[in-house]
Order: structure tokens, then sequence, then C-alpha cells
């Protein structure tokens, strides 16, 4: 679940909101179920062995009144859309294809909506925490595209960790499903279409083909890329502020090793089971995408894609104008740069997080000038750019790492560069 690190550019948001079903029993003995919990569970199978005939009556999309196009807000390395559910009101929601659609309660319950099934997920200690999806009459995207019974899981948490992004929730690729998607990350525009014959920045794109998941609501493009001597699974993930990622152990089943002094950051992230360590290093390989060959630098760590062997995101598909066609499960990308080597991902020199009260170092890059400096991970922050940060608020927190900092004075009085490093993670290491 959501976690705040890091150096990379922006920080280093979840891969992916996964709203983990519980359908089998392989980890029973490792669950509290109560006799509710077993009641909705018996619903929500039921309800899988229907999910055929029930996908087509959700989140319609009419081809007639396509294309359309509409812009976007880059908000910290996250595509933001605005979303109107029929009451004039336009609500920044982030688009992401890696996670299915979220609102808050407050929306869920000012927008009606029928309970479709509900979604259970694991917290600590085994309990299973349900969440409702509900199906809403109509949604505007963009104040162009219309989309008649979006469906989306209630439960977003207005006030958490994705709050600098947006408060309201997110659109996921259950919504995306029925249509033809391009995003033109040079122009931050989004184009919806009937099919690839309505687009430009098709024809002489790289093609991958993908796959989804059978039987479930959020059909998440999952692609095989060419890596090393064999080949990797990724998830591509609009919404994982990350760039190529390839976790820690995926490297060595493709017979590749980090090489000794990579560039490095580490960092301190917080997960649904708690704070933990996090190490990242870049890595730049030949990577074949389709009938393309490209030289990629992934960032390589752990718990970055759970359940791949890595994710291809937001920081990465930036270079790219990218087009997803859930008809013939084709995603295709007309490079934005010259050449055949994408370039390398930026890192901050250091990251910050704000846990409502303290700003505190998230992530410091390795051999950078505040590491150089002695900068540590969760020192307490006082200043940043200058400007004291005592009791701020949200919003001004989000200000002012949206700003991307170049200085950090700490509680111990020094003052640190944590400037943007341009191309870190593709350099040689120090």
């Amino acid at each position: 679940m959501p976690r705040s690190l890091s150096p990379i550019r922006s920080a280093i948001l979840p891969t992916m909101i996964v709203a983990a079903t519980v359908v089998g029993s392989a980890n029973a003995q490792e669950i509290t179920m109560t006799p509710d919990d077993k009641l909705k569970l018996a619903a929500f199978n039921e309800f899988m062995e229907g999910i055929a005939d029930y996908l087509p009556t959700v989140n319609q999309i009419s081809p007639d009144g396509l294309p359309v196009t509409f812009p976007y807000k880059a908000v910290g390395e996250q595509i933001v859309v605005d979303v109107d559910f029929g009451d004039g009101k336009k609500l920044p929601f982030m688009l992401d294809t890696g996670a299915p659609s979220y609102v808050t309660d407050e929306i869920a319950d000012a927008h009606g909506g029928e309970v479709v099934v509900e979604m259970a997920t694991i917290a600590g200690g085994g309990i299973i925490e349900w969440s409702p999806v509900k199906a809403y009459d109509s949604a505007t995207i963009g104040g162009a595209l219309a989309i008649e019974r979006l469906t989306a899981n209630v439960g977003w948490a207005s006030d958490g960790p994705f709050y600098c992004i947006t408060p309201n929730g997110l659109i996921g690729s259950q919504a995306m499903r029925n249509a033809v998607w391009q995003i033109h990350y040079g122009n931050e525009e989004i184009t919806v279409a009937a099919n690839v014959g309505q687009l430009d920045h098709v024809e002489d794109a790289i093609q991958i083909p993908f796959q989804i998941k059978e039987g479930g609501l959020s059909p998440t493009p999952l692609i095989e890329l060419g890596v090393g001597n064999g080949k990797l699974s990724f998830i591509v993930d609009t919404g994982g502020g990350v760039p190529m990622t390839i976790n820690t152990d995926a490297i060595a089943t493709v017979g590749l090793e980090l090489p000794e002094g990579a560039p490095a950051s580490v960092g301190k992230s917080s997960g649904a089971s708690g704070d933990f360590d996090t190490a990242l290093t870049g890595l730049t390989v030949p990577i074949q995408l389709g009938d393309t060959e490209l030289m990629v630098t992934a960032v390589v760590g752990d718990g970055l894609a759970p359940t791949t062997n890595g994710n291809m995101g937001d920081t990465f598909l930036r270079n790219f104008i990218v087009t997803f066609d859930w008809s013939t499960q084709t995603m295709y990308l007309e490079p934005l740069f010259e050449g055949d080597t994408v370039p390398a991902p930026n890192a901050a020199g250091a990251g910050i997080n704000y846990d409502g009260e303290t700003v505190t170092v998230s992530g410091v890059a390795v051999g950078g000038p505040a590491d150089k400096a002695g900068l540590e991970v969760e020192e307490v922050v006082t200043k940043v750019d200058g400007m004291d940060v005592a009791g701020l608020s949200r919003d001004d927190f989000c200000d002012i790492q949206q700003a991307h900092p170049k200085t950090i004075t700490t509680a111990s009085g020094q003052t640190y560069d944590v400037s943007v490093i341009e191309g870190f993670f593709g350099g040689t290491g120090n």
C-alpha cells in the first residue's frame, strides 16, 4: 500500500493499489474469518462467476462521440484529470492503468451508486477488511469523455499519502477498457478513440502485446520484455511514479547482476505492514520492447512491483506517446527522444516526507551532494529553501514538494543541497 520515498525525482509512489481478493484457501490458516466474512466471500465468488456477462454493462463509452481530446495536469510525476460526477464539480483524479478505480467515502455518499460487490483486503494480523465497489450513473472526464455506469472501489484515503496528487481518488483501467486511450506526454493531452485508425502516433510506433488478468474488474496491462538472457514480466503503470523498475530477485534469473559502484539511493518507505528500509540501484541494459531494442536504465529494488518482475512506470512512459488498445491488447510507444537510448531517470539529492506534524528526510541519493555532506535518512527537517516548515498544512507541504526543493536544513542546523541530479541513475556511480 502507499509509501512515500525518495530521491527519484518526485516521491516514489506505490506501483499499484491492490484490492487483494481472498478467493482460494492458500492462506486460510493465516486469515481470521468471521461468519460475516464468509458470507461476503461467498457473495464475491458468486459475482465473479458471472463477471464475463457483467463487464459489458459497466464503464460504457459510446463510440459515436469519439475521438475526443482533453488536457491533463502532471502532478508529482502523475497524470491528473478532472472528473465530474454530474453536479458540475470538477474533481482532480489520478489516472492509473495499474489499479482499479477508487473514490473517497465522501464522494461515494454524495453520488449514490449501487453496490456491485464487496472487495477484501488483508490488514495486519490477517484481519479481512471489506470495501464496496459501486457503479455510478455517469461521470465525465476532462470535460469531454462521458463514461456511463462507472465502477469504483470506495475507500480512497482523502488525507493519505496520495494527498499531494489528489484527495479524491483515481480512474483505473476498468474505466479505460472500452476505448483506445492515447497519452501524449509531450503535449500533456489525452485522446480517447473508438479504434487506433482514428489516431496519429500509432503506425510507426513500437508495438508491444499485453495480457490482462482474466476474470477481474480491472484489466491492468501486463507485458513481457526481453532482458538479459531471458524475459521478465512487467506491469504497465501510469500511476506508478517510478521509471522502469526490476525486482532485485528477478535480476539473477536473466543472467544479470548489479555492477559494483552503480548509482544508488537509500530511503525509508511506509506500507500497510509498517515502515521498511529501501535501496534502489540503477542498471543500464538493452531491453527488447516488441521488435525494438532500446538501452534502458532500470531501477532495481525490492517491493516495487510485488505481483510481477517489474514495473513500467510513469517516469519511463513519459518519454513516449503511449497508446493502449484493449480490444487487441496492444500498447504502442512512439518515442519523444532521439536515438536508441531512453533518457535515464533523474533523482533529487534527497527526498522529504511529511506525517502531518514533522518533515523528515525520506531518501538520499548515494554519492550526491547531500550524501557527501553527511545527510541521513529520517533526519528532521526544519527549513526547505530557507523557509521554516514548522506548523505546515498538508497543502503547504504539497506546494513545497512539487516545487522540487533545492536545499533543506535539518535540526542539526546544517543545510544540504538536494537539487535534482539529471540522469542520476544512468551514471557510473561514485
